[in-house]
């Protein structure tokens, strides 16, 4: 009960616009479960692992943060190009890591699904109470939404919603990031 009371708090509590992962500032930390536990090879994750000044993670450059949903259209496409990028520069010093927001059995079902169809091993965290999306997103925020957070913790890049040319765009940037374009 004492746990219930709990997330019904987290959940009801404001989020004030100054507090929302935006450029420039540190990105919101978190830890979660992950559906992909077997893959990942961690029951959980966090976002300090792999930025920030407590890093375990040195070799970090760049981390990408994506939130998804099992209905949104875009971001099922969004995830098997997360992770060709994940498999391209990952010994370059990129981590990806998305986070559902599905709240029902059934949607999670299918981020479970998709997760398998796509050979996803990057950590894809389950965001149920959706108490992390409503610190990074705000509560009207389009998805998928993808965040480029610095070694340092802070958010160098912001991506809100689909576009034709996001894929080059993001492709550009990570190279950047990872000091692979000239």
């Amino acid at each position: 009960m004492t746990r219930q009371l709990l997330v019904l708090a987290l959940i009801s509590a404001p989020v004030f616009a100054e507090d929302l992962a935006e450029v420039d500032k540190p990105a919101p930390t978190f830890r979660l479960p992950v559906y992909n536990a077997k893959e990942y090879g961690e029951s959980t994750v966090a976002m300090d692992s792999f930025v920030g000044p407590e890093s375990a993670d040195k070799k970090t450059k760049a981390l990408l943060v994506s939130f998804m949903a099992s209905y949104c259209g875009p971001c099922k496409k969004e995830m098997p190009y997360l992770q060709k990028l994940h498999l391209k520069h990952h010994d370059a010093g990129l981590r990806v890591m998305m986070i559902a927001i599905d709240t029902e059995a059934d949607g999670q079902k299918k981020v479970q699904d998709l997760i398998a169809e796509n050979k996803v091993t990057f950590p894809v965290a389950k965001d149920r109470f959706n108490i992390v999306a409503r610190r990074w997103l705000g509560t009207k925020s389009p998805l998928p939404s993808l965040f480029m957070v610095r070694p340092d913790g802070t958010i160098a890049t912001v991506h809100r919603g689909y576009s034709d040319d996001g894929a080059d765009l993001l492709g550009k940037e990570v190279e950047t990031a990872l000091g692979l374009k000239k």
